[in-house]
This record gives structure tokens, C-alpha cells and sequence, in this order.
């Protein structure tokens, strides 16, 4: 069988902090080389090079290609460490149309097509050194991949990971802000052979914003998955809560700090951790030392968080889309952990009264829910328990790899392709 699977790339292009999605492709990579050694392959940019150093420390870089744009080409020779700030937020495109004269409307589009396409020439020359039949583009990594369709390279099926919750330059309005084809995902969107939801809420939600992809295009994966071989409940006393995210405003980590300061005026033994890093990283400093709970708040980026999560009881997840399936939410799951999480999207497909409690966005929910689980501890327990059980039956890597591993083998012989 695996001298008939084809050659495969995910390329994946990270430009802030490293998040869910860079971990889950990352754990994908290295079980789907398990099962089919020596056909997959990662093609990656500097930056992401250097967050698989800090976070994967050992990782086997054989099948690693790494592209360096003009940009990059020293920060990808040099030992500079990884930015000590990253922002992940994209300025209004709508907005920027308003104040963009035509002049500067044409010299984006050259521009950002130029950029992409530079990249797919470098992808395009890997491609061809290797052999490589599919490419899977995660995020930035997908949108040089709209040249193979353009160009018409035969022999080559491209499929798009869509795993953003936020929508991020997914464009309503296409033909008014044409001069942005090249920075939007609404190109790959619909010239790739396959689009990869994570979740249903995702793909519903592009649909809305008007891009038209066919529907046996679209693929929905079954779960998500984490390595739960780090993964296991300790002792979980003094009492313990954890926040672990990409540092981005639509993660909420200031709606968490605010319920964070109300809960240790009441309970002041109770020890808070906020891991990541983005964008936020100063204000939340700056929130922690002038709200006086330096002391209870752990802020701090961890490459393993599961080793806090074995201690901590509630895990709390606030995102403005949707939560489902977090990594990190997983990870403090299969750790024992109760959830409090926000209630939108999908989150509701794997977070209820079972092992967790659903809240609106507001600082007076999330306390509550957070007073109601350090009051009772017994019940937090069991809540915690329960999580991790059903987390180990329903989200396995066993589910996703033969996922992708169907997706692959159907897009490559043709059966998946609209």
C-alpha cells in the first residue's frame, strides 16, 4: 500500500505565535511518516523552523523544506530568537478600501501577487525535486497554491486546510476589493480540489461571507487530536486554574484576567496560569502588576502545557468563534480538567454538562462558573474525570490519520475533485 500512497507536502506559513493549528499539522506530520515512511513531507517558513525548535526539541527535520522569501533570508541564517511580541490581527479590508487610492489599489495587487507567487515557484521547485502529487496548504500556505489551477500544471491536486474560526481575510465583497486576490483565502478557496474544515461552524461561515466552493468539494474532518502520551491528571491541590491561547483579543485573555482578579478577592489561595503569547503579551503584563495578582497569576509561554494542566482542575477557553476542537482545550481535558468555555460556535459539540459548563462572554458569567467549580471540588473532580474520558474515545489521532490519509488517496485519484 504505501508504495501506491502518494507523495504528500503540508505547507504551512505561520506569521505570529504558535497556536493550535501549528501544533495539531505538526503531530499529523510525524504520525502520518509513522504510517507512510518517507512520503510526506513539510515545507515551512523560518519562522515556523524556529518554533519547531522550541516546541518539538528533537524533531526529525529529514522531509523539512524550508522557503525563505527575500525577507526572511536573514532571520532564517541567523540565530536571532523567536520576537518577544507577535500580533496575529489583520486590519479591516473594507476599511482599508476606503482610504486606498487607485493607484495603490493596482500596486497591493502586483505586489501580493508577485509575493505568492515567488513563494509557489520555491514550493513548485520541491515539488519537483521530490515528486510530490498533493499539496495540503494550511492558512498563508494555501494561497500560493491557486498558480497550479492558473497555470494549469498538470499532475499536481492541492487541498486547502481552513481551520480559522475568525474568518480571517475571507472577503464578502470580491469584486470590489479585486486588488486583494492574492492576500485573500477566498482564491484558494475555491480553485483548490479540496477544502478541509475543521469544523462545520467554519465551513457554514464562509458560505455566509459569499465564497462558492461545490459541496463535494468540502470535506468536514471527524475530530481533532492531541498526543496524549503527555497527557495525565496529578495532584490537583492547592486548587489550580489554567488559560492557555494565542494572545489575540479574540481569545478573551483579558475577559479571563478580569474573572481571575474577582475570584482571588474572594478566594485568595486559588492559583491562576495564562500561557501563550500574541499581540497582548504587554497589556496583560501591565493588567496583572496594576491589579495587584502578580503573585496568584502564572503568565508565561510553556512548550509543554499539559505538565500544567496534570495540576490544574478548570481550564477555561473563551474564544469569540468557536472553541471546538481547541488543542488546548484538549490537553487540559485529557489532563483531568473541568471546562468553562465560551458558548459559541461548535464548542457545544464537545463540551456540556458532562464534563464542563457552557458561558456567555461576560465577566459575571465566567466567575460564577468559576465560583460554583472551586466551591465544589468533588463535583469539579468528576467533571474533570468524565473530560478526560471522553476525550481519549472520540478525538483520536486514529480517526484524523485515516482521514487524511482517505482525503489524500481520493483527491489524488480523482474521486474528490468538482
Amino acid at each position: 500500500m504505501n508504495s501506491q500512497f502518494p507523495k504528500t507536502a503540508f505547507v504551512i506559513f505561520p506569521s505570529g505565535a504558535f497556536g493550535g493549528a501549528e501544533k495539531r499539522f505538526t503531530n499529523l506530520f510525524r504520525s502520518l511518516q509513522k504510517l507512510h515512511p518517507g512520503k510526506f513531507y513539510y515545507i515551512i517558513n523560518p519562522l515556523m523552523k524556529k518554533h519547531l525548535g522550541r516546541s518539538f526539541p528533537g524533531f526529525n527535520d529529514s522531509n523539512i523544506r524550508v522557503i525563505n522569501t527575500a525577507a526572511q533570508e536573514n532571520s532564517a541564517s541567523s540565530q536571532s530568537p523567536l520576537p518577544e511580541k507577535y500580533n496575529d490581527t489583520a486590519p479591516d479590508p473594507a476599511e482599508t478600501d476606503k482610504n486606498a487610492s487607485a493607484a495603490r489599489k493596482y500596486f497591493w495587487y502586483y505586489k501580493n501577487k508577485s509575493r505568492q507567487k515567488k513563494l509557489f515557484r520555491q514550493i513548485e521547485a520541491i515539488r519537483k525535486q521530490e515528486d510530490i502529487k498533493v499539496l495540503i496548504g494550511i492558512f498563508a500556505g494555501g494561497l500560493p497554491l491557486v498558480f497550479y489551477k492558473e497555470n494549469n500544471i498538470p499532475g499536481v491536486k492541492t487541498i486547502f486546510s481552513d481551520m480559522d474560526s475568525w474568518f480571517t481575510e475571507v472577503l464578502p465583497d470580491t469584486k470590489k476589493l479585486w486588488y486583494r486576490k492574492y492576500y485573500s483565502f477566498n482564491n484558494i478557496l475555491q480553485s483548490a480540489d479540496k477544502v478541509d474544515f475543521l469544523s462545520p461552524y467554519i465551513a457554514s461561515g464562509v458560505k455566509k461571507l459569499g465564497v462558492t466552493i461545490p459541496e463535494e468539494k468540502i470535506s468536514i474532518a471527524p475530530c481533532s487530536f492531541i498526543d496524549y502520551s503527555k497527557c495525565a491528571a496529578g495532584l490537583k491541590d492547592p486548587f489550580e486554574v489554567a488559560f492557555a491561547s494565542r494572545l489575540e483579543p479574540d481569545k478573551n485573555p483579558m475577559l479571563y484576567l478580569n474573572a481571575a482578579r474577582e475570584m482571588l478577592r474572594e478566594f485568595p489561595n486559588v492559583k491562576f496560569h495564562l500561557l501563550g503569547e500574541g499581540s497582548l503579551v504587554n497589556e496583560i503584563a501591565e493588567f496583572i502588576t496594576a491589579a495587584g495578582i502578580k503573585e496568584n497569576v502564572n503568565f508565561t509561554f510553556h512548550n509543554n502545557p499539559p505538565e500544567v494542566f496534570s495540576r490544574t482542575s478548570v481550564f477555561v477557553s473563551l474564544q469569540t468563534g468557536t472553541n471546538y476542537p481547541s488543542q488546548s482545550v484538549l490537553e487540559a481535558m485529557a489532563c483531568g480538567n473541568a471546562v468553562i468555555a465560551s458558548n459559541r460556535g461548535d464548542t457545544g459539540l464537545f463540551i456540556n454538562n458532562a464534563n464542563g459548563v457552557l458561558v456567555e462572554l461576560n465577566t459575571g458569567e465566567v466567575a460564577a462558573a468559576l465560583r460554583k467549580m472551586i466551591l465544589n471540588r468533588e463535583d469539579t473532580t468528576l467533571l474533570g474525570k468524565q473530560a478526560a474520558e471522553f476525550v481519549r474515545q472520540y478525538h483520536t489521532i486514529e480517526k484524523v490519520t485515516e482521514y487524511y490519509t482517505g482525503l489524500i488517496t481520493g483527491v489524488y485519484e480523482g474521486g474528490f475533485i468538482g
